[in-house]
């Protein structure tokens, strides 16, 4: 923009400042801010991936070590495990026996204080759905607990056993020592599936399936 000097005085001096700061700016210097910004933009995109791939490879190496823990920390499957002896919340013996009930037996090994033991509840209103006609449920609580009907009632309980003492033996050979644990036993007192962690949605298609097709 040129403004003419007889209409505007002063104009020759705005022009002079014009033409100064416009050739006091290398064209190099005006072009770097853009190509500093795609430079970093291409940067982005290129880490992205990696990034993503490197998340992808920790998930899955997480996953593997979940299955080996819950492979060492569980009954094998297709382990024969003894009857659960020991003593209910209110003190009583109980005794559990295979053999004399077709139903599969789901084992829920858990702690009132342990937070994804609480996350689990909702997940296993699934399996209580399915209690007792086609599914016999035991709640195991490794850490002596207190408990009251209302707690019972609240997470769906009900009148099924909760012990919370083993016998030495039966501690051993059902491994409850990493919680929340759930063990599905068939009728015969076969181990058919385990888990270790919190259980999801997803994870709870396979036993559901073993139970409706038993």
């Amino acid at each position: 923009m040129i403004l003419p000097i007889d209409k505007y005085p002063g104009g020759a001096s705005i022009v002079a400042v014009f033409f100064v700061r416009v050739r006091s700016e290398p064209l190099g210097d005006v072009m770097r801010v853009p190509k500093l910004i795609v430079a970093t933009f291409v940067a982005v995109n290129l880490l992205l991936p990696t990034a993503c791939l490197f998340t992808l490879k920790q998930n899955l190496r997480l996953r593997g070590d979940v299955s080996n823990l819950a492979a060492m920390l569980t009954p094998s499957i297709g382990t024969i495990v003894p009857p659960l002896l020991g003593a209910d919340w209110t003190g009583a013996p109980q005794a559990i026996l295979y053999g004399q009930d077709p139903r599969p037996t789901l084992i829920y090994t858990f702690t009132r204080g342990c937070t994804y033991c609480q996350d689990t509840w909702q997940a296993l209103r699934r399996f209580q759905a399915l209690a007792p006609r086609q599914l016999r449920i035991i709640y195991v609580d490794t850490n002596q607990d207190l408990f009251t009907s209302k707690y019972l009632d609240t997470n769906g309980i009900g009148q099924s056993p909760l012990l919370i003492r083993l016998s030495s033996t039966v501690a051993v050979a059902y491994d409850s020592r990493a919680v929340p644990q759930l063990l599905l036993v068939d009728g015969n007192g076969r181990v058919q599936w385990s888990h270790i962690g919190e259980l999801s949605a997803n994870e709870i298609s396979k036993p559901l399936s073993l139970i409706e097709h038993h």
